[in-house]
Parts: C-alpha cells; structure tokens; sequence
C-alpha cells in the first residue's frame, strides 16, 4: 500500500520526470529514510538519471547531532549515494539575526540545497513530508490563527516534490519496519515543550478521536484552501507589481482593490522589505490605516515601521533621531512638494467657490486673504505653538489639539502647518483653524485656497 501511494503521488501530481536529477533533503530519520529507499528502488521505473542526498548539521543537539551526522554519511556509502554535509550553528545564528531557532534553521537548510541544487544542474528536490505532516502543520497554524500556514503545504511547489503526501506517519513507520530499514530517530520528537510536538503527540490523538479521517479530511480543505490562494496570486501577478522592487505603493491603487488582495500585496510585500511576516492582527491595522486620512505610521516591528502619506505608503527603518525643523515659502500659483511627510501642496485663487469642495477639511482649506500677494509658510511645529479650531473663539495650546485629534505622539513633531503672519491656519490634513473665514460677503478674489494633491 505504500509503494502503491508512493506512485499514485508521483503520478497525480507529476512530481517527476524521465531523467530528472533529485537531491534529497536527509535528515536521517524514517521519513528521509523510507523516500530514499522508495526512490530508489523505483529510479530506474521512473527514469530518475541521479538521486543525491544533502543533510545540514544545525549543532544544536551537542553529541547526538554528530551521530546523526555520522549516521547519514553512511548510510550513504552503504546505498552507494553521494551525499553532501554542512555544519551551521544555527543558535548563534538565529541570536545574530533575532529570529526563531526554528526559522532560521529551516531558511539556512533551503539555502544550502539551492546552492547545491544550483553547483551540480539538479532540477528537483524531495522531501520527506506526509499527510501527517500536513494535518500538524495546518492545526498548528489554526491554532495560531495563521492563514497562511492553515492553507497547508502543496505535493509539488516550484523544485520541491513531496512524493510521500498521501502517507501517514504510521504507515512509513510500519513500512521501514517491514522493510528493516534503519533510521536515526530525534528524541526532541518526543519533547512536548515544542509546541508542533504537543500538537503530535497530545492535540491530534483527541482531534481523530472525533474524526477519524481527520488526514484526509484537512488534505481537502488544504486543497480548497490552495485554489483560492493561487487565484488571489495570479489575479496579483496580472497587476505587474514587482513588490520586491518597489519601494512605495500608491493607494490610488490599493483603493481600487478588494481587501483581500490588499492583505496579500501587504503581507508579501512587507515581508519582501523586512523578512518578517506581518500578523493577522497587524495587517487588519495597516488596513484600517489607509482608510484614515492625513499623515500616520504604524510599527511593524522593532526594526521598522509602516508610513502613509495622503497619496502612498512606504516602509521606513526605526531611528530614534530628535525631528529637524523645516519651513517653505510658498505663494499663490506654487506646487510644493513636503519631503518630509512625502505630500504635495497647491495654492490657488478661485473664481466661482461651488465648484472648490470645501466641506473636507483635511484635503481642501480656503481663506478670505485681502492681501493680493500673500506669503505663507509651512512648517513643523515649535514650542510655544497655539491654535484656534474652527468654530472655538479661544487659542489652545497646539498639543492639546493635536491630542484631542488622536494624532500619535511620535508624529507631532513632523506634521506640517499652514501659516499666515504667525497665525497657525491649518493643520495641514487635519483642521483648519478659526481664522479668515469665508461668509456670504466674502469677495472671490480674496478667496486662497490650499490643497493637498493626488500624486
């Protein structure tokens, strides 16, 4: 029965062709163990031309690792396979890179098979997971609320081929059994501090008490799961975004999408900038964010943080740096460009006031300014600052508004201001002030109007 799933996977999925060279990732327990043997005792029936076995050392397990080492090197002499080694210290590594154990240990094993895969012309890769594999992997992410791994993993992804998908665990067990093959068994399987070992050994006994086709029944929901991710995937191919070149996303475009796209271009593309994968709750965040108006950041980690201007958003590194001051001059018939918030002003006379949408008063203010060659100037803010909101006839203290506008503490400092002969006229995206009002006798070509462009 398990050659017999063996060949049904090689052959449903397509997972190899007729002189195909496969490396196979070995670590020597009875997973690695029972696909060499399956691949091969059935080389020649399908045509493989050379099979290679790679196995990385993580140095994590003191002594133990090195039997293990010593184990794979021969077991290949035995089978008369090359096999290539490495030894990584993947705790130090991951303390350098501040990333889990388990990532980094994973990252470095893919690395070192695709500087192998890409030194000796090798065109495939195998790996031992199987359909228990699939079912820990997708209640693992379930658990933490993860859909990106409760999609599961494919038989076939790009190289890699898992030609023992459609087995259980306990089958290959009772395979190398039958077969007398010996492996090198991990003692950490058995540790239930780990937590995808509590989920084997404790949460998925009581899983199939309930349902016992519980393999079988997620290997369906991954296959759904899949299908609705790769539509999500090419609908975003189609929009020719190169993510991982761009350094800034326009919302005229993310606005024009669905949220779901929007949460994949999102997570992908930070992920590409940052090599860290946002949470579900964050990207739920970063969404609300490009529905809010005016100038917002939120931090994605300790390292960086997500900016959005009123026309894009960008990534940017955490620098805790004091804010430098900054002022432009501008005058009626200017375009200015803000570098420090990454926005655009226009300043303009107008003739006929229906036709201005005034009522949005974080894109559009206008004034009644007498003079006819006013100079106004935007800056940050500076100590001592007060405001007067539209429709209150007392100053405040410029904090005190910014803090009753829900403006974050760490951008106070950075927002620009329209002002007008040391008058604060507008917060500019946020609140026009009380000052130079228009009112019904309010003469057209009095009227300055100041607003924020679409890039």
């Amino acid at each position: 029965m398990v050659e017999k799933k063996f060949l049904q996977a090689v052959n449903r999925y397509s997972l190899i062709r007729p002189k195909d060279k496969i490396l196979i990732a070995f670590s020597g327990g009875v997973d690695s163990v029972v696909l060499t043997y399956l691949l091969k005792k059935f080389k020649n029936y399908l045509g493989i031309h050379k099979i290679y076995l790679a196995h990385l050392n993580h140095l994590i397990r003191g002594e133990e690792a090195f039997e293990n080492e010593k184990f794979c090197i021969e077991f290949a002499k035995r089978e008369n396979l090359d096999i290539f080694v490495k030894r990584v210290d993947i705790k130090k590594l991951s303390k350098q890179l501040n990333k889990s154990v388990e990532q980094v240990g994973r990252e470095e094993r893919y690395k070192y098979f695709k500087e192998l895969m890409d030194k000796y012309s090798i065109n495939k890769l195998a790996t031992g997971h199987h359909l228990t594999d699939l079912t820990e992997t997708m209640t693992l992410w379930f658990i933490q609320g993860n859909k990106k791994g409760l999609k599961g993993f494919k038989p076939k992804e790009n190289q890699i081929i898992k030609p023992l998908y459609l087995l259980k665990k306990e089958e290959i067990e009772e395979y190398a059994k039958e077969k007398k093959l010996d492996y090198h068994l991990d003692k950490t399987n058995f540790d239930t501090i780990f937590l995808r070992n509590k989920v084997r050994h404790e949460i998925l006994g009581i899983l199939k008490e309930i349902n016992p086709n519980l393999e079988n029944s997620l290997k369906i929901l991954s296959y759904f799961l899949n299908l609705d991710d790769d539509f999500i995937k090419k609908y975003i191919d189609n929009l020719n975004l190169d993510l991982k070149s761009l350094n800034e996303l326009e919302l005229n475009l993310l606005k024009n999408l669905d949220k779901a796209v929007i949460y994949r271009i999102l997570q992908d593309w930070i992920y590409l900038k940052t090599d860290y994968y946002p949470s579900y709750t964050q990207l739920i965040d970063f969404l609300e964010l490009l529905e809010k108006e005016g100038y917002k950041q939120l931090k994605i980690n300790k390292d960086f943080k997500l900016i959005k201007t009123y026309s894009k958003i960008y990534i940017s590194k955490n620098v805790d740096k004091e804010v430098k001051e900054y002022f432009y001059k501008i005058n009626i018939g200017d375009d200015i460009f803000i570098k420090e918030v990454g926005v655009s002003l226009r300043v303009f006379k107008v003739k006929e006031l229906d036709k201005i949408n005034i009522k949005n008063e974080k894109r559009v203010v206008c004034f009644e300014i007498e003079e006819q060659k006013p100079t106004f100037l935007i800056r940050n803010r500076k100590k001592g600052d007060r405001f007067i909101p539209f429709k209150h006839k007392k100053e405040k203290k410029l904090k005190d508004v910014m803090i009753d506008l829900k403006i974050d503490r760490n951008m106070r400092d950075i927002i620009p201001l329209l002002v007008y002969k040391d008058k604060i006229l507008w917060i500019v995206g946020y609140k026009r002030s009380n000052y130079y009002l228009l009112n019904e006798n309010s003469h057209s070509k009095n009227i300055v109007c100041f607003e924020i462009l679409e890039k």
